[in-house]
């Protein structure tokens, strides 16, 4: 694979009243709803991105809570990267904590920015996802998939393709499809083995409930 994954956490300390605790804190979070809570995301995710961003500028959003803490996922399922090009591929903001997590993506790129795909980068995802026209929507907004990366080499595209769940497993694929005539000049393809799941008495794993309303 060529892709690279950099998480920074960023950590910004807030105070709490000396009678309200975290967990109630997430109540509160959950009873103002999803739209809000995923406005209150994008503006702490704001002051960490330079370029001004709204919901649209993502393919999907989800919003997933449990007794301790929000999470809310802001991702994109195809991304076209040029060669010499770096991107944020996926965000993460945790609330109440107010920390950030973010995924990059690179095709030999030094200077990660935030993802704004161009007319050139559309032209290059309908031409791999969308040779005929038939599609409405390549990039199924609104629903999370496991995300599709396109690298520009020298005289074919890259497509790579992982879709990975520690318990239920998955596949991927990998294919070199030539710049000009769209044939697949090579591929690859597999599964994922689940992760055997161990019981442990000790261990109480924190359940996260979706949050679409």
């Amino acid at each position: 694979m060529k892709s690279s994954l950099l998480l920074s956490l960023l950590f910004i300390q807030i105070t709490y009243s000396q009678n309200m605790k975290p967990n109630e804190e997430v109540k509160k979070l959950i009873e103002l709803g999803r739209d809000h809570i995923i406005e209150l995301a994008i503006d702490h995710l704001q002051k960490d991105i330079t370029t001004k961003i709204t919901k649209d500028d993502f393919h999907f959003i989800t919003v997933k809570a449990s007794n301790k803490r929000v999470l809310v996922n802001f991702g994109y399922n195809v991304i076209y990267l040029p060669k010499n090009t770096s991107y944020y591929s996926d965000f993460i903001v945790e609330l109440p904590s107010r920390s950030v997590s973010k995924s990059i993506e690179s095709n030999e790129g030094s200077n990660t920015t935030f993802y704004h795909p161009t007319q050139e980068h559309l032209a290059v995802i309908n031409f791999i996802k969308n040779p005929n026209g038939n599609s409405i929507d390549v990039f199924n907004k609104g629903i999370p998939y496991s995300p599709m990366f396109i690298y520009e080499e020298e005289k074919h595209y890259l497509v790579e393709f992982s879709s990975r769940d520690p318990y239920l497993g998955g596949v991927y694929s990998t294919e070199e499809i030539h710049k000009e005539t769209g044939k697949i000049l090579s591929s690859l393809s597999g599964h994922y083995e689940p992760a055997p799941i161990i019981h442990d008495s000790n261990d109480k794993q924190e359940i996260f409930v979706e949050i679409k309303e």
